[in-house]
């Protein structure tokens, strides 16, 4: 459970294969597609806006 509603997550995963289908592979970046992401959410009238963590930064580390 993200706390991500459905309906943004879905609005996510529109722009990540709009993205590989209009991005040749070798110009895709993280960075692109987290632009690309951006774009689509506030286009679909999402708000992004940045929350403080809930949890120390250390923790949210991948092992």
């Amino acid at each position: 459970m993200t706390g991500v509603p459905d309906a943004a997550l879905l609005v996510i995963a529109a722009a990540i294969e709009d993205h590989r289908t209009v991005t040749p592979p070798d110009q895709s970046t993280p960075a692109g597609l987290a632009e690309f992401i951006a774009a689509y959410l506030i286009s679909s009238h999402w708000t992004l806006t940045v929350a403080a963590p809930t949890a120390p930064i250390s923790s949210m580390r991948r092992p």
